[in-house]
């Protein structure tokens, strides 16, 4: 039986042999672009109103060259930081009349597929590693976002960056007026590995550790313990694809500083997910936060506000950062001037885990 023209999918033909105009006309009426004479404009808009008419986004997206969706490129979804930015980015491109969405493989295969206007990547390795394979021939907008690593890119890339260095620079000040003066650092990479958070401490605590500035340093990028949690994203081809998680290291961690008996009274972690794992392994080994010691953390996502006791943690204004990203996108989507650079300051999240010494 056939259908109705009230119950199959209308369509822009449909309409413009229905108002005896040109298919043409139908899409000036309803973009609202270009001249149409405001007699035939009116019947145009009454059809499609009372036909339910609904535009396929597939052939609008052909038509006007734009699919009004941005991508996020984000291996470590384990990370709430990662997915507290996904929702600053989701109401930024919504109020710019962009659908942003997310996306977890990140080997770029499918990219040419993928039906976006432009891409967001997770970080400064991100960026370099999709200049150097697709990138080089597929000129897909990108924004990358930053974490104060210096990355030499093949092509100039928008940036926004969190402001590291000086959200080391806040926690460290935050635990020296509250009395600590032995802190020690805790992350995923080695002593000499450049990432900003390392080179920041240690400019920070030299004047005050000295010669054992080194044992402060609670260095895990040895343990292979989980086998996922890669330092160099240039070790291999499939390596620096796999996703970070934080536990074992945080135990390694813990190990280390009981093993060399240090007197550390503070302890500042690499994210918030490292913090936590830091307060587990110490309650495993009888230690109390912030009793026996007090720990400090990066990020300042949803999992700080969740741990207990609560961390205080530095972090960016995720519904800034993630507008900064996405405004930066569109612009360069839209051919609109940019700033190639920009940076977001971090702040301190009040919490439970520093003990006052004086």
């Amino acid at each position: 039986m056939k259908q109705s023209m009230n119950t199959k999918h209308m369509t822009r033909k449909d309409i413009a042999e229905m108002a005896g105009v040109s298919v043409s006309v139908v899409s000036r009426a309803l973009n609202n672009s270009g001249y149409v004479a405001a007699e035939k404009k009116a019947k145009i808009l009454r059809l499609a109103e009372e036909h339910n008419y609904i535009p396929h986004p597939v052939a609008m997206s052909l038509q006007q060259r734009r699919t009004g969706q941005i991508l996020y490129y984000c291996k470590d979804l384990h990370n709430s930081f990662n997915i507290d930015l996904y929702y600053g980015m989701v109401e930024a491109a919504r109020k710019r009349g962009y659908m942003a969405m997310i996306n977890a493989n990140v080997t770029f295969d499918h990219i040419r597929g993928a039906m976006v206007d432009g891409i967001l990547l997770q970080n400064e390795f991100f960026v370099r590693r999709y200049l150097e394979t697709y990138g080089k021939n597929y000129f897909l907008p990108v924004v990358g976002a930053s974490f104060g690593n210096l990355e030499t890119l093949s092509q100039s890339v928008p940036i926004v960056e969190w402001d590291i260095e000086g959200s080391m620079e806040l926690l460290i000040r935050y635990l020296r007026k509250r009395g600590h003066r032995r802190i020690a650092y805790a992350g995923p990479y080695g002593y000499q590995n450049p990432n900003c958070r390392t080179v920041v401490w240690k400019q920070l605590m030299e004047p005050l550790l000295g010669e054992r500035l080194r044992d402060y340093y609670l260095d895990t990028s040895a343990s292979d313990s989980e086998g996922i949690m890669i330092a160099d994203y240039d070790s291999g081809a499939t390596e620096w694809l796999n996703e970070e998680t934080y536990n074992n290291k945080a135990r390694e961690a813990i190990r280390i500083l009981l093993e060399r008996g240090l007197e550390a009274t503070a302890i500042v972690a690499f994210n918030d997910e490292f913090a936590v794992g830091l307060i587990q392994a110490l309650e495993q080994n009888g230690k109390h936060v912030p009793d026996d010691i007090s720990i400090v953390s990066f990020d300042g996502s949803y999992r700080s506000m969740t741990s207990v006791p609560r961390l205080v943690s530095v972090g960016p204004d995720f519904r800034l950062y993630g507008e900064k990203m996405v405004d930066t996108l569109v612009r360069r989507i839209e051919g609109q001037r940019l700033h190639y650079f920009s940076r977001v300051k971090g702040v301190i999240h009040e919490g439970d885990s520093v003990r006052r010494l004086r």
